[in-house]
C-alpha cells in the first residue's frame, strides 16, 4: 500500500489525507483495493463515532 495511506488509513493520520490528491493516479492504483478493504474494516469498527 503507498506509504501515504499507510499514514492515512493505518495511523488515521487524517492531517495528511488531503496530499492524496496530489498523487498522479499511477502511483496509488496498485494500492486501492488494500485501501478500500482497509476503510471497510475502519467503517465497521465499533470505535468510530457515526454522527446522524
Amino acid at each position: 500500500m503507498h506509504q501515504l495511506f499507510r499514514l492515512v488509513l493505518g495511523q488515521k493520520d487524517l492531517s495528511r489525507a488531503g496530499d492524496l490528491f496530489s498523487l498522479d493516479d499511477s502511483e496509488i492504483e496498485d494500492s486501492l483495493t488494500e485501501a478500500l478493504e482497509q476503510i471497510k474494516i475502519i467503517s465497521s469498527s465499533s470505535s468510530v463515532e457515526r454522527q446522524e
